[in-house]
């Protein structure tokens, strides 16, 4: 075969399987719709009545309030007033020393040193349970890393301590 005839031909036959596969029937799958009533007819027309027999009707506040007097209070009444307690008028000292702050594995962490000894505390901790070197009854409230201070909580009394970094 000369070359042209050969290239036609690896042509037609490399071409051949695309042809028979585009001889395919259409989907049978058609979309079909069918609508009763004109969308037109169904809106109601202006200043005429609607027909709402078919609706129930919301209640009203006061049926609301008489249905759930015995749930949770109302959300959108006033708040009740809440006692504060006068915070001492000098700050109570803190039982320890900061000697850093810094955040472990996610977790705030505050270095300190005290009578027990040196070591680390987070919040949460509590003294005499979980750490030996708090007071029984002080907890750690939180650790401010960006104020680089230490806030103890006394339960007997309910007051905050805040023990400050100043290196």
């Amino acid at each position: 075969m000369a070359p042209n005839k050969a290239r036609c031909w690896l042509l037609f036959t490399s071409l051949l399987p695309m042809l028979a596969a585009c001889q395919g029937e259409p989907p049978a799958v058609g979309i079909v719709t069918r609508q009763d009533v004109p969308v037109a007819r169904s809106l109601p027309r202006p200043n005429q009545p609607v027909d709402l027999s078919g609706l129930t009707r919301l209640p009203a506040p006061d049926d609301l309030r008489q249905r759930h007097t015995t749930s949770r209070p109302d959300p959108f009444a006033a708040l009740p007033a809440v006692e504060t307690e006068t915070p001492p008028a000098e700050p109570l000292p803190c039982p320890l020393g900061l000697t850093g702050v810094a955040v472990l594995n996610g977790r705030p962490q505050a270095f300190v040193e005290g009578e027990m000894g040196a070591g680390s505390l987070q919040p949460g901790d509590r003294g005499g349970v979980s750490t030996d070197l708090l007071a029984d009854g002080v907890q750690v409230a939180a650790v401010d890393v960006p104020g680089r201070q230490l806030i103890l909580r006394q339960s007997q009394a309910g007051t905050l301590v805040t023990c400050r970094l100043y290196r």
